[in-house]
């Protein structure tokens, strides 16, 4: 009675002793197992992972540049980024100063309107809006001359051309009370560039005091409509970049669902991404014992002997045509029984080449080229899925009829007992 109760609680606790085996290194995921000694590969679908997914996910970014940011980078025109492979002006930069007449030894500018009916000063910087009915005077020592090819024109090429004005990608104002003036930072796509100035109003009729008691109030509103284009667009960009990356993690769970029906084994699709992914790790890091651990089927014996450098050779995709070099074979079991089958791999141990042949699922003669006198194994594939193989002995010693005929008796493995280097060891290959 007590052997009886001993033998009842370890019973009970087995599982738990083996589960607690099972942690760390020899972690198992559902039925696959990650650890370095019975690592095994279940399908193809390692092999297929990079090329389906690409690195999608990290060459799918969203810019989440801010506004000013994209200011103070170059690469940027207003908040558009420049294409480096397209840089024309005329398609990024947004704005223009334009000379106006003034006082006599003054230099006056504007900020060029855009083009267009009734069209503001300017459409991309409606800050500067804020000054509307003023010119700019500047304050320096350039002449006429000077200023103008510093800040308004480009240099001509040829005097037949017309002058090309000099078009700048962005600009900021910054108020100094103290000078009651302005400095105008412009942009362009080669760096930075300051003018000294103040506004007043264009009519000469007006005092200059009179446009310096707006300063104040001008200023405050160029700043608050420099702040609501800010707030605008860092809000938009938020939004955009959620609607964004919550497309590409869609299209990603989309994808990897495709991927598990397409390539997956039922064992592998029970597993969690992360896992399955931790799995596919440890099988890239041990492709050559995973494999060998692997079902022997015809994707996993290729592959294998490409790892060991074996090539296919230029005809295998089509069948041998030359009845001198050829052999018509159907196949059966030891019981004399017919066998369908579906794929036939004949692999030169010397030469490291394999050549492929496609069987059928039902009887049908398969032509492979005259394997005597070769360093050939076969390896075929029944309908069932078990594996059938030839030795190098026995494959040289085939029966061929005066019609070019055999009929093989083949050595069968039921594919529940066998794996990839077992028919290697097996066959010596």
């Amino acid at each position: 009675m007590l052997m009886t109760q001993y033998w009842l609680l370890f019973v009970l606790f087995l599982p738990c002793l083996l589960f607690s085996q099972n942690k760390g290194e020899n972690a198992t995921y559902g039925k696959i197992k990650v650890d370095k000694k019975d690592l095994k590969i279940y399908s193809q679908a390692y092999i297929h992972y990079p090329q389906v997914f690409r690195d999608f996910d990290r060459k799918a970014q969203f810019d989440t540049t801010s506004f000013e940011e994209r200011f103070i980078d170059t690469t940027y025109a207003n908040t558009i980024k420049i294409d480096p492979d397209y840089r024309d002006p005329r398609v990024y930069e947004t704005l223009a100063l334009d000379l106006r007449e003034g006082l006599e030894d003054e230099i006056w500018f504007v900020f060029k309107k855009n083009e267009g009916y009734a069209s503001l000063l300017s459409r991309k910087n409606p800050e500067i809006n804020s000054f509307t009915g003023m010119a700019w005077v500047y304050k320096g020592t350039l002449s006429d001359k000077e200023f103008e090819d510093k800040f308004i024109y480009q240099k001509r090429k040829s005097f037949l051309k017309r002058k090309v004005r000099k078009q700048w990608t962005d600009f900021r104002l910054y108020y100094h009370n103290s000078s009651q003036s302005f400095t105008i930072q412009l942009k362009n796509m080669n760096g930075f560039i300051e003018i000294e100035a103040y506004p007043r109003y264009t009519s000469l009729s007006r005092d200059i005091r009179e446009s310096q008691e707006r300063y104040e109030k001008n200023n405050a509103r160029y700043l608050k409509y420099l702040k609501r284009r800010k707030t605008k667009f860092d809000k938009n960009i938020i939004k955009r970049k959620n609607i964004f990356y919550r497309s590409i993690k869609e299209y990603d769970e989309n994808l990897w669902k495709s991927f598990q029906k397409n390539y997956m084994t039922e064992e592998e699709r029970k597993l969690p991404r992360e896992e399955w992914l931790r799995y596919y790790d440890k099988v890239i890091a041990n492709e050559r014992k995973a494999m060998g651990n692997a079902s022997p089927t015809l994707g996993n014996i290729i592959r294998s002997i490409r790892i060991d450098d074996y090539k296919i050779q230029a005809s295998s995709v089509f069948f041998a045509t030359n009845d001198s070099t050829t052999i018509k074979t159907l196949y059966q079991n030891k019981k004399e029984e017919k066998l369908a089958i579906t794929d036939v791999l004949m692999i030169d141990v010397e030469a490291k080449t394999y050549k492929k042949y496609v069987g059928s699922k039902g009887i049908k003669v398969i032509k492979v080229d005259n394997p005597e006198n070769t360093n050939n194994v076969m390896v075929v594939w029944l309908r069932n899925g078990n594996v059938g193989f030839l030795t190098q002995k026995e494959l040289r010693n085939l029966s061929v009829n005066k019609n070019g005929q055999s009929l093989i008796t083949l050595n069968i493995i039921n594919k529940k007992f066998a794996s990839v280097q077992t028919l290697r060891d097996q066959l010596n290959f």
